[in-house]
């Protein structure tokens, strides 16, 4: 994975690692190779050391991150409110067996790590990888180094995404990460366009996450995957009437369901894309976006934003069922 910073630290085992920055928690046998000499795995208390020490450079908002626990060390337990879907979370500190510190080691160079990214970008629980520490293998030298990529790591800490409690997942779970990077290595030229959409997945790594910008994206990569470029003297060829028909067709082709029932409830699945596609207009247009009204079936940005993140996933997904995408 490529950095915009790199400096030196002092890593003394001399094995190279990235740090997993989501909150999970793992059921299974560990460690789990996810790609040819890359190891998922919990970190020892000598990278727990030098995780803690990097995270209090990373974490936004300089010092006032400190007077909390980082998140890695805390059970955070959501607390229903006196109203429907109100909440709030507190937190519990975790005993040290349970702290949540997660990598992926490896040896020689990090050439491999974009990939493994995009791999674990696939996953239903799609996991983030963040900053690397470089050991004596990769550097040659009694100095060891960590990298890191500022900006996306700076929006994955100031999303409250990032605080919500952590998710359950299991070794087998895990293991399709080198399904998964085995097929974004293998990917023919004339599917060029997924390599494409991945590049953009990362790339959305350094927005915002409630940014409207990251919505809009989002459309146009589902767009690059499933339509073509609409003919301008046929209506019946734009590209929202492409994905509300093609869609509900790939779908029953896909390995992993997308559950529109989960998302919106009971809606028709053409109508939940007419209202994604009218949503999509009203952020385009500069015209307010009222939840209470017309939209009223999507719920919320967030939401969408899931689901649209599952709606790439799964045509992507599908080129390992078949050898072709949609």
């Amino acid at each position: 994975m490529e950095s915009d910073n790199s400096a030196l630290v002092g890593n003394q085992k001399g094995e190279s690692f990235t740090f997993v920055l989501n909150l999970i928690d793992v059921r299974g046998e560990l460690p789990v190779e996810v790609a040819p000499g890359h190891f998922f795995e919990k970190a020892d208390s000598e990278q727990i050391a030098m995780i803690k020490k990097l995270l209090t450079l990373f974490r936004p908002y300089g010092p006032s991150a400190l007077l909390f626990p980082p998140p890695y060390e805390t059970d955070i337990i959501e607390v229903p409110g006196k109203t429907i879907a109100s909440f709030s979370y507190r937190r519990e500190p975790l005993p040290e067996d349970r702290w949540r510190y997660w990598i992926i080691s490896f040896a020689g160079s990090n050439l491999e790590l974009e990939n493994v990214a995009s791999a674990a970008s696939l996953l239903e629980h799609d996991l983030e990888l963040g900053f690397t520490v470089f050991g004596k293998s990769f550097l040659g030298t009694a100095a060891e180094g960590y990298g890191w990529h500022a900006p996306s790591l700076f929006s994955f800490f100031d999303s409250p995404e990032s605080y919500r409690p952590a998710t359950l997942m299991n070794a087998d779970e895990l293991g399709e990460i080198s399904k998964n990077y085995h097929l974004v290595k293998n990917i023919c030229p004339e599917h060029k366009h997924i390599n494409q959409a991945l590049s953009k997945l990362r790339d959305l790594k350094s927005l915002p996450r409630n940014s409207e910008l990251l919505t809009i994206a989002l459309f146009s990569i589902i767009e690059s995957l499933v339509t073509h470029s609409p003919k301008l003297t046929e209506s019946a060829d734009s590209l929202s009437h492409q994905i509300r028909t093609k869609m509900p067709l790939l779908r029953k082709r896909f390995d992993r369901d997308l559950n529109y029932r989960e998302h919106f409830g009971a809606a028709a699945e053409e109508t939940i894309w007419s209202k994604l596609y009218e949503y999509r207009s009203r952020i385009v247009h500069g015209e307010e976006v009222n939840w209470s009204g017309s939209l009223q079936l999507l719920k919320e940005s967030k939401a969408v934003l899931r689901f649209l993140r599952k709606c790439i996933k799964s045509p992507i997904n599908q080129v390992k069922v078949d050898g072709s995408s949609s």
